[in-house]
């Protein structure tokens, strides 16, 4: 607080000045300059969250499947060789047909076509096993090469049977339910084998299970 009659800076809470002595109630005091309040921080807007990335798909290279080019070559060569060692065939077959048109389709094939039929489809079992070969030395694909193995499996034993038709050791009913339940064990096998590859999320789960000690 200022004296208006010396000039002498004085305190606040002063009622006389320390100098001269007079009175400071009624002298007006300095008012000081009001402080300014800082204002607040502007908040900083909220950072915008990005849009979650989708998978793209992208699609698989396809390169030409050289082995199914074997296959149709291996199929070939078999009906070749089926019918060079067996010159007639095409006599046999066109006899049994007259047997299918005259409603007689059910009885015993010719014994010619019979030994053909399973020469064929030994030698086409034993080429589906050559062809499994191919498609894991080239392309690597379980799945394929086991298609392929698993189909000469079925060919072979279907030779087999149509050989013990041919000695009369089985009847035709029986090479059917036979090779039927062949085949059926093996699309089982290929089916799970297939799921168990294809779905590898699952295998840790399983994987689990199975370690996990019983009680």
């Amino acid at each position: 607080m200022r004296c208006d009659a010396c000039g002498t800076m004085n305190k606040d809470t002063s009622r006389f000045c320390l100098y001269c002595g007079a009175s400071l109630t009624t002298i007006g005091a300095e008012t000081a300059p009001p402080t300014s309040t800082p204002a607040p921080p502007a908040p900083t807007p909220p950072i915008p969250r990005a849009a979650p990335l989708r998978p793209v798909y992208v699609p698989r290279p396809r390169y030409p499947d050289y082995v199914a080019l074997f296959g149709v070559a291996f199929f070939l060569l078999v009906l070749g060789i089926v019918f060079y060692l067996n010159g007639n065939l095409l006599t046999e077959l066109r006899r049994w047909w007259d047997q299918v048109l005259a409603g007689r389709g059910a009885f015993r094939p010719p014994e010619g076509v019979i030994v053909s039929a399973g020469l064929f489809w030994g030698l086409l079992g034993v080429s589906n096993f050559g062809i499994a070969f191919l498609r894991w030395l080239f392309t690597r694909s379980r799945i394929r090469t086991l298609g392929a193995l698993l189909g000469g499996i079925a060919m072979v034993m279907f030779s087999y049977f149509l050989y013990r038709y041919s000695l009369r050791d089985m009847s035709g009913s029986i090479v059917v339910a036979l090779e039927a339940g062949v085949i059926a064990v093996l699309l089982f096998v290929y089916i799970g084998a297939g799921l168990y590859w294809t779905t590898p999320r699952y295998r840790p789960a399983l994987q689990g299970v199975y370690r996990t000690p019983r009680p």
